[in-house]
């Protein structure tokens, strides 16, 4: 195979990456094949031996002629039972472990790419590369490499076993089943290569329009495109419904060339041993042993298609996962990076940040200073750029000019994870898991104890809303918080973010989704439950500005310090984006 995968690798380079990262463990991996190549031979003895012993009894032998052939028969089909057993015990241990593997290494790659680098990827696409494309490599350790092997060792073994009693039957039996593997592994590799690469596509685009479809219901809607959506994803659907019925046409076409072969090789054996038997060079009761041989063997044929014509998909969900390894990082941990615990301080100095080379500068010479422990509100329209200081304070993007010191140390020269650590999110929407409100909580802090979740649970003033709901903490809240309202999301969010003690807490537009009393009682209790932290407030609602040691517009890029300003009633600030009434 010479097809080409991620950045011009070969497949054989692609599959070797794979087994690198995936660290199938070599020891499971021929323990599993060796089993297999036993239940294969096993099957392969139980016809032979049942095949004599029916044909030597028709000749009413002593008894005791026929016990060998008994035991065999016996021993065969009583192993085949626990060896196929302990084979799917072996592969699937095994393959799950590398599942697991390629996961944790998907998020490790995912993580420092995120959000920057994975802005043109669609929610779906990544969906089906951390779920389908993984799940489908499972199959090239339990059902890719090892049928293989199987079905080699079967026809070796075949070509011996019928050798040894009548050396053309060997040869029969040899040609017959390595023309069928060959054969069928080509019509099913063949066929499969040139659907695979537009099944996995199709799977993805399919998978991103049931996303958006879902996540998008309302709006779309809203604005009459639900129709439009829904018959793109109709369409997909229905070609990907035609791949699958070409593939299928694959299959039944491989399972008639197996089946013609194996007639023909049967008969072949039968002609080649009926004519040795009359001529004394076998026992007559060895005539049934052929053809079961033959039908034994041939029952690795079909596995060894699949698996053979599965390899292109294998490739594919391997070059899709890879790919993602190919993706420049947007933002680069220091080597000798610094790990001291950091004050809240925050400082900006000039500061210019665009989010690509050809697009517009979104700060342009931003320059504020935050003291530790202070409250300070940042406001101004939407695309005015106060987002784009969260991106920048949390390292989703590098500046391109000036500097940013978090506790006075610089921001590039602290890890992305010192700098999370440091700095609490609470965004517009606060994303909440379909997992009870618990799960939801102890993320901030994974193996936090019984008594610090209540005490953010108090802390969020959810205390009395969690005591009247029959299953407290364990209550489920659907997904992406749909069983509970808004206040409740944000405030379940908000928790999550106290739970973690981060010494800054950025408030992203928390507020913009509720009615501005349940927003002033969130900002009080928020203001209260990090009594000593640094509060980053961002918000279009000059209403809530109240208590706030700083308050920074930010215009053009720049931050504007506006602190003691009458905001509302100045002219310049009147505009519908900015004045919120009661």
């Amino acid at each position: 195979m010479k097809q080409q995968t991620v950045a011009g690798a070969s497949s054989w380079s692609t599959l070797r990456t794979l087994l690198r990262i995936g660290g199938v463990p070599a020891r499971s991996l021929l323990c599993s094949t060796a089993l297999g190549t036993a239940v294969a031979l096993s099957t392969v003895a139980l016809m032979a031996c049942s095949g004599a012993l029916i044909d030597k009894a028709s000749l009413r032998p002593p008894l005791y002629t026929l016990t060998v052939l008994m035991a065999a028969v016996q021993i065969f089909a009583l192993t085949r039972g626990p060896l196929r057993y302990y084979e799917r015990l072996v592969s699937h241990d095994a393959a799950l472990g590398v599942l697991g593997r390629l996961r944790l290494w998907l998020y490790d790659e995912l993580a420092p790419r995120s959000p920057a680098g994975l802005g043109h990827w669609r929610n779906g696409d990544l969906l089906v590369r951390a779920t389908g494309d993984i799940e489908t490599l499972q199959d090239l350790y339990q059902r890719g490499i090892s049928p293989m092997l199987v079905a080699g060792s079967t026809w070796a073994f075949s070509l011996i076993l019928l050798g040894v009693f009548l050396p053309v039957a060997g040869v029969i039996m040899a040609g017959g089943l390595g023309l069928a593997l060959v054969l069928t592994s080509f019509l099913a590799w063949a066929r499969h290569r040139r659907l695979g690469t537009r099944e996995t596509a199709l799977r993805g685009n399919l998978a991103a329009d049931v996303v958006e479809l879902f996540q998008g219901a309302p709006d779309l809607v809203a604005y009459g495109l639900d129709e439009a959506y829904l018959e793109r994803a109709l369409d997909c659907d229905q070609s990907l419904t035609e791949v699958s019925r070409r593939r299928a046409w694959t299959a039944g076409t491989v399972n008639v060339t197996s089946t013609l072969i194996l007639g023909a090789t049967v008969v072949g054996l039968l002609a080649v041993a009926i004519s040795a038997a009359h001529a004394q060079r076998i026992p007559v009761f060895m005539l049934a042993i052929f053809p079961l041989v033959a039908l034994g063997a041939f029952e690795v044929v079909i596995p060894a298609a699949d698996a053979f014509s599965n390899l292109s998909e294998h490739l594919g969900a391997a070059a899709r996962l890879l790919e993602v390894a190919t993706l420049p990082l947007p933002v680069v941990d220091p080597e000798d990076a610094r790990r001291s615990t950091l004050d809240g301080s925050i400082e900006c100095t000039d500061v210019q940040l665009r989010y690509a080379p050809d697009q517009p500068l979104v700060l342009n010479g931003l320059s504020l200073t935050i003291a530790a422990g202070s409250r300070v509100a940042i406001i101004g329209p939407s695309g005015a750029g106060k987002s784009s200081i969260v991106n920048l304070l949390l390292r989703f993007w590098e500046a391109e000019a000036g500097q940013v010191t978090i506790g006075g140390i610089p921001i590039e020269a602290l890890t992305q994870e010192t700098v999370r650590a440091t700095i609490g999110w609470l965004p517009q929407d606060g994303h909440l898991f379909n997992s009870s409100i618990r799960s939801n909580i102890v993320l901030g802090r994974p193996g936090a104890l019984e008594a610090d979740v209540i005490d953010v649970v108090n802390r969020a003033q959810l205390g009395p809303w969690v005591d009247s709901l029959p299953q407290g903490l364990d209550t489920r809240v659907g997904e992406n918080g749909a069983q509970v309202s808004g206040g409740q999301r944000q405030r379940i969010a908000l928790a999550r973010a106290l739970l973690a003690n981060p010494q800054i807490l950025i408030l992203d537009e928390a507020t913009s989704s509720l009615d501005l009393p349940t927003a002033r009682r969130l900002l009080r209790d928020v203001t209260a439950a990090t009594a000593g932290k640094t509060l980053l407030y961002i918000t279009h609602r000059l209403d809530e500005l109240v208590g706030f040691d700083a308050v920074y517009r930010i215009e053009g890029g720049v931050a504007v310090d506006v602190t003691g300003e009458d905001l509302i009633g100045a002219k310049r600030f009147q505009s519908p984006e900015l004045v919120t009434s009661d």
